[in-house]
């Protein structure tokens, strides 16, 4: 029998009314990045009404408690906190405040079920065989809040031994609160954004001969990236380079000085990885010299592919049934075609045993198809408990079964 097993549901449906009340509050005030204020002190807030006199910051918008004995293993549970800049499409009652940024990929409902995570084991913290170190971790929408927490000290002091988080799976065909986890090996893929520069001289639409027109190569090198995939590549590399973004000028008959385009690598091999962010370098800088302009490339912000642990997946798939009921708990997904989607998560995975628990928390089958990023994105926050549950019972269990 799971430790608490016959709990850790019924604490977690009993703070349903709590999650919706903490959770809309933080989809009405979304904030970006790693410039979190209002974020960071509702939740060291609430955490400090259930007890946790040790709310520590980390890094520049991160926040950690621990909660436990204070010996033997530990267990680190990871909730995101920051929101996309998107304008939200959607007329609820608890609708962004804030135009142009939306909680569009759940990071509201990951902090709520991670807050009523650590109430109740808070709670049941006398029989906690070990510790759990609770992480509210800003930026990973920009790939920069895992890094900065790891940099700050999360993984010390004490040192996790497994890492666990939760993501959200809307507009799938699955009851809300049913829940998966990533199987042994990647899972998810690496990130580096782009931002490449391209500087001519402009000049009037009349006289293109008096300019150097930054377009014309940028077209150029637009077509050359594709090529990296299709003619530098092996057939069965696991790569996508997508370009989300092209700007430049401000009138139709004036040629810009300057055009920008930025997008994203995404793969599943490091050297794979390397050689893109190479090639394109050299792609750029060169196509753009041939049409008498200066290219640059620069690499923001980035995240590795993250590797999933054998053996913590497999312990998850053993204890959901006990925590969140067998109906609740699905297989582990299994598709032919790789998930090609990011996580800042990674980089925690790279140092120690990490897995992702995958939260449907939406219905396609009743008309949410909507998934995240979406500007008409509508969570279903019947699934809060059963994430709560699942946060608070793999770790109770985990540490259980590794005393």
């Amino acid at each position: 029998m799971e430790l608490l097993q016959d709990k850790i549901l019924e604490e977690a449906l009993a703070l349903k009314d709590e999650m919706i009340k903490n959770r809309r509050h933080l989809h009405e005030h979304p904030e970006l990045g790693m410039d979190l204020k209002q974020t960071q002190a509702y939740v060291a807030e609430r955490l400090k009404e259930m007890g946790y006199a040790d709310v520590k910051r980390v890094g520049q918008a991160g926040l950690t408690v621990t909660v436990g004995q204070g010996t033997g293993k530990t267990i680190l549970l990871r909730a995101d906190m920051d929101a996309l800049p998107i304008l939200e499409d959607n007329e609820l009652p608890y609708k962004s405040k804030i135009d142009g940024r939306m909680h569009a990929c759940g990071h509201d409902m990951h902090t709520t079920m991670l807050l009523a995570a650590a109430k109740i084991l808070k709670k049941y913290e006398q029989e906690i065989p070990g510790v759990v170190k609770l992480m509210f971790q800003p930026g990973e929408e920009t790939m920069e809040g895992a890094k900065d927490m790891v940099a700050a000290g999360i993984l010390e002091n004490p040192r996790p031994d497994a890492g666990v988080m939760i993501h959200v799976m809307p507009g799938m065909p699955f009851d809300p609160g049913a829940l998966t986890v990533t199987g042994a090996g990647p899972s998810m893929a690496s990130v580096d954004w782009f931002k490449i520069t391209v500087i001519g001289t402009g000049g009037h639409g009349s006289m293109p001969y008096l300019a150097v027109d930054p377009i014309v190569p940028m077209t150029a090198i637009h077509s050359g990236l594709s090529a990296i995939q299709s003619r530098e590549l092996p057939p069965n590399a696991v790569v996508a380079v997508t370009v989300g973004e092209i700007s430049g000028g401000v009138t139709s008959n004036v040629i810009p000085g300057e055009m920008v385009m930025g997008g994203t690598i995404r793969t599943y091999d490091e050297k794979h990885r390397q050689f893109i962010k190479e090639r394109m370098t050299e792609i750029v800088t060169h196509i753009a010299k041939a049409f008498r302009c200066e290219g640059t490339v620069e690499f923001p912000a980035g995240a590795p592919f993250f590797e999933s642990s054998k053996e913590l997946s497999e312990h998850i798939q053993k204890v959901l049934p006990a925590y969140v009921g067998a109906d609740k708990a699905l297989p582990v997904f299994d598709s032919d075609v790789p998930a090609m989607g990011s996580e800042d998560f990674a980089v925690i995975s790279q140092e120690i045993p990490a897995c992702v628990m995958i939260l449907a928390a939406s219905d396609a089958r009743k008309g949410q198809t909507y998934g995240v990023h979406h500007p008409k994105l509508i969570l279903d926050e019947d699934a809060l408990p059963y994430g709560a549950a699942a946060y608070a019972g793999v770790a109770l269990s985990w540490l259980a079964a590794n005393q």
